[in-house]
């Protein structure tokens, strides 16, 4: 699989100045217009953060879920000594 970049381009001929490209390889993933280079890097580094803060969070779900089926396993346990 190919790196995922994030730039921050200069465009002409559009509403505003500068845009941020998302691209796979050669394969544009995702872009959008921007009024300027440090608003589009900035715009890069939320987008980054917040990817990270959502698989940060299905982490915390994911060990919730195994916390709760152990618990679970345990009280199937002690009715199993009944």
């Amino acid at each position: 699989m190919a790196f995922v970049t994030g730039d921050v381009v200069a465009v002409d001929g559009e509403e505003l100045p500068f845009k941020v490209v998302f691209k796979q390889g050669d394969t544009i993933l995702i872009e959008w217009l921007v009024e300027s280079q440090e608003e589009g890097e900035m715009q890069i580094v939320e987008t980054l953060r917040s990817i990270i803060d959502e698989d940060d969070d299905e982490e915390e779900e994911e060990d919730d879920d195994d916390e709760e089926e152990d618990a679970e396993e345990d009280v199937d346990d002690d009715s199993d000594e009944d």
